[in-house]
């Protein structure tokens, strides 16, 4: 794929992998444009505009279009007159249909249009279509859903959306890790992971629930959210800025089986380390060493094991930016804490330093 940085929002809307993107029909392109979105922060407002035209036009196609596209066009127009007259008249200047129907949204240059054509559409559509992102181990992504939500995405994690969100709730899925910032609208946006179902209407929250780590935290930083577990019933709590909510599963080793699927509270946590993977920053806060290298394994996508008990369970406290690699971290590391560590068939093997 060629630059885009000269785009401007006609241009991403004519973009064949850009509508395949918003439309979440080919993962290839929902990676690219996810990554190039997130290292362009400047291009973010002509990128929702051209997202808002695109989820009119397709919401009106799959509704009502048929072959012809100019009479489908025309429908179009027709129906969007019957909304709002407009204040300016148009006038066509192509006969590509996609053009055309972008220059006629931005004459018209009412928000309240797009608003009440995409959900008036939405009123009418049964089914309901989902994209899934995988991510690779040591790479990070982001995506803009269809409301505005910005969610980014940690190493290795599998998340699942819909392209288009239905009239009453805002539902995705996720393994992995996730931080959300939701956009605040009517209806209620749904985390789901395998042991939690997380609630919010609008707020900031990070989810980390990989299937390996036995457990899913949910740590608020903005507004208020509701924590459900699905291994307990009528079991929820509510969370604020600055709390984390544990789950526990039950094959976690040692825990009381009667209390797995229990929500545990913790106050006053550290939201910027907790977040801080997300800004490409690698941050240990007080963090055991087998938590550290649960976390590098994932960063840097490699396998890293640690050969002594009493290594496992020392703490360690560190910042990192992403451009460090894993043996400039384990020097570091080495600075503060007796290890050494050696290289074997691809796998880091810790051990204490005699």
């Amino acid at each position: 794929m060629d630059s885009f940085d000269h785009y401007n929002f006609e241009d991403f809307i004519l973009d064949d992998t850009f509508r395949e993107f918003v439309e979440g029909s080919n993962q290839e392109s929902t990676i690219f444009w996810t990554s190039w979105i997130s290292n362009h922060p400047e291009k973010l407002a002509a990128v929702n505009k051209a997202r808002d035209v695109i989820m009119v036009l397709k919401s009106h196609t799959k509704a009502s279009f048929g072959k012809d596209k100019d009479d489908a066009l025309q429908h179009l127009l027709s129906e969007i007159r019957n909304q709002e007259k407009p204040r300016t008249t148009l006038r066509l200047l192509s006969s590509q249909w996609i053009r055309i129907a972008a220059a006629v949204l931005i004459t018209i240059g009412l928000a309240w249009v797009l608003f009440n054509a995409f959900n008036n559409r939405l009123d009418t559509e049964t089914d309901v279509v989902y994209t899934e992102i995988i991510v690779p181990i040591g790479e990070k992504s982001q995506i803009i859903l269809s409301d505005g939500t910005h969610v980014w995405l940690n190493s290795g994690t599998r998340f699942k959306y819909p392209v288009n969100f239905g009239n009453e709730t805002r539902d995705v899925s996720l393994v992995g890790e996730a931080y959300f910032d939701v956009t605040r609208g009517r209806r209620t946006f749904t985390v789901t992971t395998h042991d939690a179902r997380i609630e919010v209407i609008g707020t900031a929250f990070n989810v980390k629930s990989y299937p390996e780590d036995l457990k899913t935290q949910t740590t608020v930083v903005r507004g208020k959210v509701r924590v459900e577990s699905k291994l307990l019933e009528n079991k929820s709590v509510l969370i604020r800025p600055d709390q984390m909510a544990v789950i526990k599963d039950p094959a976690e080793p040692g825990i009381n089986k009667a209390l797995a699927g229990n929500i545990d509270v913790f106050n006053e946590v550290n939201t910027t380390a907790i977040t801080s993977w997300k800004d490409q920053l690698l941050v240990f806060a007080d963090e055991t060493f087998e938590d550290i290298t649960i976390k590098m394994e994932r960063w840097f996508n490699m396998k890293i094991s640690i050969d002594d008990d009493k290594l496992r369970r020392d703490r360690y406290t560190g910042k990192f930016v992403n451009n460090e690699t894993v043996y400039q971290v384990l020097e570091a590391i080495k600075i503060t804490t007796p290890i050494e560590y050696t290289v074997q068939n691809d796998e880091i093997i810790i051990t204490r330093k005699k």
